[in-house]
């Protein structure tokens, strides 16, 4: 039996004397928030305002009524789920126990502690900043370069005092579920459920450890998902499964839900149950390809013993006050990444293991987790043996939490640290226990618990520790030649990279966005308010760069939005593509980031407010199981179809030259047969017959008689063309769950975005090529937070050639120029934009 005791609590700054309403789960920011006291920290310049919090002690407290019945009981466990982070735990003004790790459950007997009637718990927590201050003179670390030295020493989100898309917000508080649990005659203390998949069989292993304190029984019931039911009496049973139906991605299942088995566990007295607990488990085979092969060491995904190109993207905390993050908030997370054709998800290592729900919903959906150890871009003490038997705890607990989901393909031990070890060559301490953790340590910790999840040390990753890192023929990358290296867009196409985990480019939040955290007096990229909102080392002067090097640089601010984001997707498209193109060789591009913990200008694709940006419509395109792509380079052009599902299809290939403002000149057209997992290419012919300034190739590929994929591709970039100012006439048609948007234009219009002001909603398309006398239709799915009315009165389409451009060649010149030459930069530059040589295997 158990006793919720989250809700409404009292809280205060511990120096102060008035105590004040809280809410568990939440933490002190929001608790503050919501009695005045401070500002949204989101806004404006109001983070700086609220750097006193962090660095502020803070109680919390609540009475509670236990009945001597329930005192009766064998054990009364205090239990939560996440206290974050370090605090001291009291009941009844006695001193019951300490907490220091937010990554791992609070589980304490507090039976002793309690008195029939009226009990109060108070929880004290220690600031996080002065705590690492304190921890930091005593254990010296390496400089951090993303905020406050010494956050190695907590066990909590790094990302919590900052980083080069975060603010700095050290929160404290009761982040999740707490609660009473009163134990009687026995217990469930850990139930382990694995899976061997051999295609046509498998096998589940499922085992009970409990504490029972009369005669208990165990039971094991496995159901499978069209409900056949076998049953096992004992702690331990061993099920064979013929024929198994296994669990797919959903993008080669083509299923909107994947079949899962439940394991069910339950502890029994006198034939009754008195305590059960249930996983839900998904039949299949994962692994990790790290074979030698023609180009090097492989890494490669494999389910069910079929390779596959991982198109994916990197998750952040998706609030800075993980409490607002809810089940609503999360599906319309995971239903971006589906709607962009992702199939892997990257949990980032330095903010929070995924939560119970996020698993079960990928496991449902069919989304690959690349799980991080929360360890990321720093040096850690783990020559501290306290230090390292507590995250030998953390380790324990969330690989026993996360083992069994279906959805779990990696375990990595961190992100980014072997890449920062130049900086640490005063500090070889440090430099030996990280081998020593990540490379001799880790894997056997979780071997204990999960013998089947594959492991790499760290991500990038080499031949061995501090080996290859870099290296494009061996393991996983991090490339960062274009932005921090300010290598030209198309600089990815040189890395022929086995897998690239992260790559990324910045651009600003959606205009729905910038106006919650703005006003219009700050709409300026050099305005103290979006410096503040901008946490990369001028971030904001890179995303000039860059536009001006593609389009010239607009003269109103809204259209900095408009194309920071295209130039963001463009730069993202053509490595995926190119990545693509070489499937094989290579296998897995995933992008940073995937998402935002609060109003930023960053590498996020939706923004935090819930805005898809160019890249996420983009996205839906470019990782289509079956789409058209071109190779084009200054000597000649090829137009490929890439098949990414697990039989070959037949389709027709056409690819057309046109005009910006006559349209198809010419056109080609081929049926062929794309093999499972497999490219075709074709050359495009008469290259020189045309004025290059004045037309471009649109290829499509046919399934049907349906167009399922479309691209164009033009000669130059936008700004040295001759684009047509392109008329767009839309009409707008209410349906019964949504609006059609009917788009057409008179001439060429390049990457058209509708926009609309009333709504986060996405539309079904946006940011499109439209030919000349071409239409499209596109929709948006409406819910409760707006009505169809309110869409149609504040939609806007337009185009590029609508954006009003200064064409001052010196004022861009001198822009670029600032930049690129500034000492940062070419540091940066001199770091990232060299193409590494392949390593000797």
């Amino acid at each position: 039996m158990k006793k919720i005791l989250n809700g409404a609590w009292l809280f205060k700054q511990s120096t102060e004397n008035q105590w004040m309403d809280a809410i568990v789960p939440g933490c002190n920011f929001l608790d503050l928030m919501a009695n005045g006291v401070i500002d949204d920290p989101f806004l404006k310049l109001n983070e700086k305002d609220v750097e006193w919090v962090g660095n502020a002690d803070f109680e919390y407290k609540r009475t509670f009524d236990v009945s001597i019945g329930e005192l009766s009981a064998n054990r009364v466990l205090l239990c939560a789920n996440m206290l974050d982070t370090v605090c001291d735990i009291f009941i009844n003004g006695k001193f019951v126990a300490s907490s220091d790790n937010c990554f791992i459950k609070f589980e304490f007997d507090v039976k002793d502690f309690l008195v029939d009637g009226e009990n109060e718990l108070l929880i004290y927590f220690h600031s996080p900043v002065n705590w690492v201050k304190d921890k930091y003179k005593a254990c010296m670390t390496p400089m951090n370069s993303n905020g406050q030295n010494g956050i190695v020493h907590i066990r909590k989100p790094q990302c919590h005092f900052g980083w080069d898309w975060g603010p700095v917000l050290p929160c404290s508080g009761i982040s999740d579920d707490i609660y009473l649990e009163f134990v009687n005659e026995g217990r469930i203390e850990d139930f382990s459920v694995s899976q061997v998949c051999n295609i046509t069989d498998a096998t589940v292993d499922a085992k009970i450890d409990y504490t029972s304190y009369k005669d208990c029984e165990c039971r094991i019931i496995l159901t499978s998902p069209s409900g056949e039911v076998l049953i096992s009496d004992g702690n331990s049973a061993h099920f064979e499964i013929e024929n198994p139906e296994l669990w797919w991605t959903y993008d080669l299942s083509e299923k909107l839900e994947q079949p899962l088995y439940t394991v069910t566990a339950e502890l029994l007295c006198d034939g009754c149950v008195v305590d059960e607990c249930s996983k839900k488990i998904g039949i299949r085979k994962i692994e990790l390809n790290r074979e030698l092969d023609g180009y090097g060491k492989n890494f490669q995904f494999k389910i069910n013993d079929v390779p596959i190109f991982a198109k994916g993207a990197n998750y952040i905390p998706p609030d800075s006050f993980i409490t607002r993050f809810g089940e609503k908030e999360l599906n319309y997370l995971l239903d971006a990444f589906q709607f962009s054709n992702m199939n892997l998800l990257r949990i980032w290592g330095g903010g929070y293991y995924g939560s119970d729900a996020l698993y079960d919903e990928c496991d449902r959906r069919g989304i690959l987790v690349w799980q991080d150890f929360m360890f990321a871009c720093q040096a850690y003490p783990f020559f501290n043996d306290d230090f390292l038997q507590n995250v030998k705890k953390e380790v324990a607990y969330n690989v026993k939490r996360i083992s069994s989901h279906p959805s779990l393909a990696l375990w990595c031990g961190n992100n980014e640290i072997e890449d920062m070890h130049m900086a640490w060559i005063n500090m070889p301490k440090y430099i030996l226990w990280t081998e020593k953790f990540f490379w001799q340590i880790l894997e056997p910790e979780i071997r204990k618990y999960d013998t089947q999840t594959p492991y790499t040390q760290g991500s990038p990753i080499g031949k061995a520790h501090n080996e290859g890192v870099y290296a494009d023929n061996i393991g996983d990358t991090h490339l960062w030649g274009v932005w921090h290296g300010l290598k030209p867009m198309k600089y990815y196409r040189k890395r022929m990279t086995r897998f690239c985990s992260e790559f990324g480019f910045e651009s600003l939040p959606d205009m729905n966005s910038i106006r919650i955290f703005a006003d219009k007096s700050d709409y300026d990229l050099n305005s103290p308010v979006f410096l503040s909102h901008q946490k990369c080392m001028n971030g904001n002067d890179k995303m000039v760069y860059y536009i001006a090097g593609r389009f010239d640089l607009p003269v109103h601010f809204r259209d900095y939005v408009y194309l920071s984001q295209v130039t963001q997707l463009e730069c993202i498209r053509d490595a995926t593509e190119h990545w693509r193109r070489n499937k094989g060789r290579c296998n897995g591009s995933m992008y940073w980031q995937f998402n935002d913990c609060w109003g930023v200008c960053s590498w996020s694709s939706i923004d935090y407010y819930g805005n898809y940006k160019a890249l996420q419509y983009g996205a839906k395109h470019f990782n289509a199981p079956l789409t058209v792509s071109f190779e084009d380079t200054d000597e000649y052009i090829k137009v490929f179809v890439l098949n990414d599902k697990l039989t070959p299809q037949e389709v027709e290939l056409e690819y057309s030259l046109f005009d910006f403002e006559k349209g198809i000149l010419e056109t080609k057209s081929y049926n062929v047969t794309v093999e499972t997992r497999a490219s075709f290419d074709v050359p495009v012919s008469w290259l020189n017959d045309y004025d290059k300034k004045t037309t471009g190739i649109v290829a499509s590929i046919k399934q049907n008689g349906k167009i399922v994929a479309k691209k164009t591709c033009l000669f130059d970039n936008e700004k040295h063309l001759n684009l047509p100012k392109a008329k767009l006439n839309t009409k707008i048609y209410v349906k019964n769950d949504g609006v059609e948007l009917h788009i057409k234009t008179d001439k060429f219009a390049r990457l058209v975005k509708a926009e609309c002001s009333a709504t986060h909603l996405p539309f079904s398309d946006n940011f499109f090529d439209l030919l000349p006398n071409e239409e499209k239709v596109i929709t948006m799915k409406l819910d409760d937070s707006v009505t169809a009315k309110e869409v149609a009165e504040n939609t806007v389409v337009y185009s590029l050639t609508d954006i009003e451009f200064n064409r001052s060649k010196i004022n861009s010149f001198v822009k670029r120029a600032k930049l690129y030459f500034s000492p940062v930069n070419i540091g940066n530059a001199i770091h990232h934009g060299k193409v590494p040589k392949d390593e000797k295997l």
